[in-house]
């Protein structure tokens, strides 16, 4: 065979080579594709920031083929801080990885924006880790008012990087940055609808909400309940000389009296107007009476003048209705016997 003939032969034996390996490396393209779906699809619509980062890391693993991934929460106070590690184990746990803040890290490159995506080796100077796998990729997850985390990645299955792959990477960070974005906004507006605007407090329908689920629990653990109605003493006459915004003021410093009375698992709320409630888990008797008088005892310290009623399940009513029924006429009871004090029905 003929010189000439021979290398265009060896030639077109290479490039059969590498079109397979071509054809290889875009199955392989299609499959992380179609498995991926599927992983994006529930980042799109889940409405928690840490269920977005475990699927996210999740995803990272399978199918993207990375033995570890570690989100880092990007926080304005402490700054860098290790929150979430999967490993192939059976569940995401609390990370502890110290990352490399030296400047020209990698770190520092995309927490400055210079690097949206950062792609490296274990002997590289600049790596995120002393213990980097092969090598890593780390993504900044950008959201609107800044950096909200980092994605790093290591032990890939493939010993060398493939832009393709890591251009998935990114890919993913960014849904997750959305999808975290989006919980958080989420979060915000389901907490506006349930708060009222001027105190901050559980407005009338939350508060129900949550008096049926004390309430619950009572029954279930037999456990007593107290009732709380809180209503300002001639507050259209304070209003109407001293303006509403004095008025305002004063139910503000109300609310704040309550909440500084309340104990973990006791809720409180803006039933109406000048009238507030609260809902007293796990007490009765001569301790809600206590209890009840140290805070109209502070509300009068504070130049807060209230009539208080109160009614305890299960004792004068089983039932929401029948509480706020027999606190309401508790509460008439005390602004009878001259305002500014409290009774029980």
């Amino acid at each position: 065979m003929r010189t000439a003939e021979y290398g265009d032969l060896t030639a077109l034996g290479a490039r059969l080579v590498e079109l397979e390996h071509e054809r290889s490396e875009a199955r392989d393209h299609v499959r992380l594709l179609l498995a991926l779906q599927d992983a994006f699809a529930s980042i799109a619509v889940t409405r928690s920031p840490d269920d977005v980062v475990a699927q996210m890391l999740r995803a990272a693993h399978d199918p993207l083929g990375f033995s570890r991934g570690i989100f880092f929460h990007v926080e304005r106070e402490r700054g860098v801080v290790p929150r979430w590690q999967f490993d192939g184990s059976d569940s995401v746990e609390a990370s502890h990885e110290n990352l490399d803040l030296r400047p020209g890290s990698a770190v520092v490159r995309a927490l400055r924006g210079d690097a949206t995506l950062c792609v490296g080796r274990a002997e590289d100077l600049s790596a995120p880790l002393v213990d980097t796998r092969g090598w890593y990729v780390l993504s900044a997850l950008a959201c609107t008012e800044g950096t909200a985390g980092l994605l790093y990645l290591d032990g890939h299955r493939v010993r060398t990087p493939r832009d393709w792959e890591t251009g998935l990477v990114h890919a993913l960070a960014t849904l997750a940055s959305v999808s975290i974005e989006n919980s958080m906004l989420f979060a915000r507006t389901e907490e506006l609808a349930i708060r009222d605007p001027l105190t901050g407090l559980y407005n009338r329908r939350a508060f129900a909400a949550r008096l049926d689920d004390a309430l619950a629990t009572a029954r279930t653990t037999g456990r007593p309940l107290t009732f709380v109605l809180i209503d300002v003493d001639d507050f259209k006459r304070i209003n109407d000389s001293l303006g509403h915004v004095h008025g305002d003021d004063v139910l503000r410093r109300l609310a704040q009296a309550l909440v500084r009375h309340s104990r973990s698992g006791d809720v409180v709320g803006r039933f109406a107007g000048d009238e507030f409630v609260a809902s007293l888990s796990n007490i009765d008797g001569e301790l809600a009476r206590g209890l009840v008088a140290r805070l109209s005892a502070d509300l009068r310290s504070n130049g807060l003048r209230c009539s208080l009623g109160a009614a305890v399940f299960p004792t004068d009513a089983c039932d929401a209705a029948g509480l706020l029924s027999a606190a309401d006429r508790a509460l008439y009871a005390a602004k009878a016997a001259g305002k500014d004090g409290y009774s029980f029905a």
